[in-house]
């Protein structure tokens, strides 16, 4: 028997047992959520980022502060759109990105131009625009007769991190 207590109240449930085989999605998925309560418990031992999870959690609606720091990590960012329409190979243009992480904020925003070989042309970090804008602006000019690759790297403050390429 396994004891919880659930906003104030106590409740007794079975004890969970281990499912005998775990397809490689299930054992990720396990070490993974292993991860977000470690995640969590540090976040809990400062008192700073634990009231900043408070804050979240009560604009998440969500029981805790606990709870809002292992939905952090276990939410992942999605790069929803990297806007290159208005890049032309010279310096001082805009890459836009729209990136969403729904509740939560992004830590940092990477862009990477390589050229058809790989090599980098350049890379730096984007600046917070509106909402979940980020803009990132070239310092390089570049011939765009040659094939040009940007790869955007997304990091929260969880440690999750995604990569697009365009």
């Amino acid at each position: 028997m396994v004891f919880r207590t659930w906003n104030g109240k106590t409740f007794i449930s079975v004890a969970p047992r281990k499912p005998k085989k775990q397809s490689p999605l299930q054992k990720e998925n396990r070490s993974r959520f292993r991860n977000a309560t470690a995640f969590a418990k540090s976040m809990m031992k400062n008192p700073e980022k634990k009231a900043e999870y408070t804050e979240i959690a009560k604009k998440l609606k969500l029981p805790n502060a606990y709870t809002a720091a292992i939905t952090e990590y276990m939410r992942k960012p999605e790069i929803k759109e990297v806007d290159t329409s208005h890049y032309s190979g010279k310096a001082d243009e805009e890459i836009k990105i729209l990136i969403r992480k729904k509740g939560f904020e992004i830590q940092q925003v990477e862009v990477i131009i390589v050229d058809k070989n790989g090599e980098i042309i350049e890379e730096g970090k984007a600046v917070k625009g509106f909402v979940s804008d980020w803009m990132y602006k070239t310092r390089t000019e570049i011939k765009l007769k040659e094939a040009v690759q940007f790869k955007v790297i997304v990091r929260d403050k969880a440690g999750n991190f995604i990569e697009k390429r365009v």
